[in-house]
C-alpha cells in the first residue's frame, strides 16, 4: 500500500477470469490476456461522491466489490481508523490494488460471490484494521468474544443481501454504573438490496470456520452454534434440535461438531446450468428472491395472526421463524417426541394460513392460494430445520448409521423440488441419479420427484456404485449438487455419474465434476 500522488483513497480490483467469464470483460476497463486468461480491472474511489449512491450500472462481477466497499466505508470508515492512527497531521491518499484469482467454475453455486465478500473484506481488513476500530468492537465484537467470528458472518451476509446489521442486546454500563441492554444497528444500503439477491450467511460462516474434515451444525438469523440432541427416553429414540429437548437428562446426548468419516469423501457435480445471481433480474436471482421472500411472508402472517395474544416483550424476540418455533413450543408445552413432533407444525401452519390475507401479493388470484403457498412454504422449513438436518447430523455421527442417511437426504432434495421449486432438470436429475432412483424424477407436466414408485433402488454392485446419500445444494436455479461415497470408490463412481449427466443432458457444456473433503476455513499466508 503506497501513497497515491493525490489525495484520494482507490481501490481497485483486478480480476483473473476463468473459462466462461468472457462476457464480464464488456464493461470493464481496459481488459488484457496473459497467457490466454482475459484480466479485467475495476476501480472504486472512496472520495467520490458516488460512494453516496446505488450503483445500479454494475450489474455484472463489479457488483460485488462496489457493493462490499460501500457497505465497509458506509459502517466503519475504510480509512477512519488508518487516520487515527497515523503519524503525521497531513492526510495522504492511498490505492489499494488488491488480485483475485479463483480455480472453482463461475456461476456453479459453491459460494464464489460469498468467497469474493468474505475475502475482499479480509483482505481490506489486514491493511486498514476495521477490527480495531470502536464500532467493530462493539458492533460485532472483540478477539475474545465467543461470538464475534458468528456476529462476523452474519455482517458479511447482511453486505451481500444489503438489510442492516444488528446485534441484539448489547450490555453497555453508563456513567453511574447502570447497566442496560440495547440494540447495535450497522445500516444497510438505501434500498436494501446489496448484490441483489436476499440471501443469509451460511456460505460466509463456513468459509470463516471451516476445519478440515468436519461437519459443524449452525443456526442462523443470527448465526449461531447449533446442535442436535438424541433423547432415548420413552423406550424410543428422538432426534432434534438441542434446544427443544431436557437438556439435564442423563439420557440426552449432544454434538454441534461432527467428523466426516475417514473413509468417505464427497463429489461435487456442477451441473454446467449457470446459476448467476449478479444484480437484481437475473433468472436465478429473481427465483431465489421469491423462495426468500416466501419465508418472511410466512413468518409476517404468523406474527399478524399471533400479534393479539403474544405478550409485548415476548412479541419483541421473535424475528425469525425459528423464533416461531421455539415460542411455540414452550408455550404449548410440547416436548419433541415421536408421539407429538407435528403439533407445533400445524399450530404455526394454521396460524400462517389465517394471517396469509396480510401479507398477500397482487401476482395471487386468491387468498386461499396464497395461503397454502406460505403454509407449505412454512411446513418445508420446519422439516429441514427441525426434523431432517439433525437427523442426518445424527445419522453422519456414527459410521454404522450411514444406510439410514440415505432416505433423509432424499426427502430433503425431494422437498426442493417439488416445495421450494428451486431446482432445474438437471439439478433435480443428478442426486436421484446417483442415488439410483432416476425412475422417480417427472418432468411432465411439472419437474416433481415422485415417492410413491416405489421401485428399488439400483444396487450397489462392481457394475453401478451409488451413493450413500445426494442433494443438490445453494441457492439452486442451476449450480450443484453433492454425493457421499466411499474414498476408494470416488473415482469410479465419479465417471459413472459424469457419463451418465452426459448422455442425459447432452448440451450443457463447461460442466465439472470433482472429488473433495471439507477443508480449512479462509487463512492468510
Amino acid at each position: 500500500m503506497a501513497p497515491a500522488a493525490e489525495k484520494q483513497r482507490n481501490i481497485t480490483i483486478v480480476s483473473v477470469l476463468a473459462d466462461g467469464m468472457e462476457h464480464h470483460a464488456m464493461n470493464s476497463a481496459a481488459p488484457f490476456d496473459v497467457n490466454g486468461r482475459t484480466v479485467i480491472r475495476h476501480t472504486i474511489n472512496i472520495s467520490d461522491d458516488s460512494m453516496k449512491k446505488d450503483d445500479i450500472a454494475n450489474k455484472d462481477w463489479r457488483i460485488y466489490p462496489s457493493t462490499t466497499i460501500r457497505r465497509l466505508e458506509k459502517n466503519f470508515g475504510l480509512f477512519a481508523h488508518h487516520r487515527e492512527t497515523t503519524t503525521t497531521d497531513e492526510e495522504r491518499g492511498y490505492h489499494i490494488i488488491i488480485a483475485i484469482s479463483s480455480n472453482l467454475p463461475t456461476a456453479s453455486g459453491l459460494s464464489t460471490s460469498s468467497c469474493f465478500v468474505t475475502g475482499l473484506f479480509l483482505v481490506l481488513d489486514s491493511h486498514l484494521e476495521m477490527r480495531s476500530s470502536q464500532i467493530y468492537r462493539n458492533a460485532i465484537g472483540t478477539a475474545d468474544e465467543e461470538d464475534t467470528i458468528y456476529n462476523l458472518s452474519t455482517y458479511l451476509g447482511n453486505i451481500e443481501n444489503g438489510t442492516c446489521y444488528t446485534r441484539q442486546r448489547v450490555k453497555r454500563t453508563g456513567i453511574d454504573a447502570t447497566t442496560e441492554e440495547r440494540n447495535i444497528v450497522l445500516e444497510g444500503t438505501k434500498n436494501g438490496d446489496g448484490v441483489g439477491t436476499f440471501g443469509g450467511s451460511e456460505d460466509h460462516a463456513a468459509i470463516l470456520m471451516g476445519k478440515k474434515r468436519k461437519l459443524t451444525l449452525l443456526s442462523f438469523c443470527p448465526t449461531r452454534p447449533a446442535s442436535f440432541a438424541v433423547d432415548q427416553l420413552n423406550n424410543g429414540l428422538t432426534v432434534c434440535n438441542s434446544e427443544d429437548i431436557d437438556t439435564e437428562s442423563k439420557d440426552v446426548n449432544q454434538k454441534s461438531e461432527l467428523e466426516l468419516p475417514s473413509k468417505l469423501v464427497f463429489v461435487i457435480a456442477y451441473s454446467g446450468a449457470r446459476a448467476e445471481k449478479a444484480g437484481q433480474g437475473t433468472g436465478a436471482s429473481i427465483g431465489y428472491n421469491y423462495a426468500s421472500d416466501m419465508a418472511s411472508k410466512a413468518f409476517k402472517a404468523y406474527n399478524a395472526c399471533s400479534t393479539a395474544a403474544i405478550h409485548d416483550d415476548e412479541q419483541k424476540k421473535l424475528y425469525t421463524l425459528a423464533d416461531s418455533i421455539r415460542y411455540e413450543r414452550k408455550k404449548q408445552s410440547i416436548s419433541h417426541d415421536t408421539s407429538c413432533e407435528d403439533q407445533v407444525k400445524k399450530i404455526i401452519s394454521d396460524k400462517v394460513l389465517k394471517g396469509s390475507a396480510t401479507v398477500r401479493g397482487e401476482d395471487h388470484a386468491t387468498v386461499a392460494d396464497f395461503g397454502n403457498l406460505l403454509t407449505k412454504r412454512f411446513e418445508q422449513f420446519y422439516e429441514e430445520s427441525e426434523v431432517l438436518v439433525p437427523t442426518a447430523a445424527y445419522c453422519l455421527a456414527e459410521s454404522d448409521r450411514l444406510q439410514m442417511l440415505g432416505p433423509i437426504v432424499d426427502k430433503s432434495h425431494r422437498n426442493a423440488v417439488n416445495i421450494l421449486k428451486n431446482q432445474i432438470k438437471e439439478t433435480a436429475w443428478l442426486p436421484v441419479s446417483a442415488r439410483g432412483i432416476e425412475h422417480q424424477l417427472q418432468t411432465k407436466p411439472t419437474l416433481y420427484v415422485d415417492e410413491s414408485k416405489k421401485s428399488e433402488q439400483a444396487p450397489r454392485n462392481h457394475e453401478r456404485i451409488t451413493a450413500f446419500a445426494s442433494s443438490a445444494f445453494g441457492a439452486g436455479f442451476g449450480g450443484s449438487c453433492w454425493a457421499l461415497v466411499y474414498r476408494d470408490e470416488a473415482e469410479k463412481f465419479l465417471l459413472q455419474w459424469r457419463s451418465a449427466y452426459d448422455e442425459a443432458f447432452p448440451s450443457n457444456g463447461n460442466r465439472e465434476f470433482f472429488i473433495t473433503e471439507p477443508g480449512p476455513g479462509a487463512f492468510s499466508l
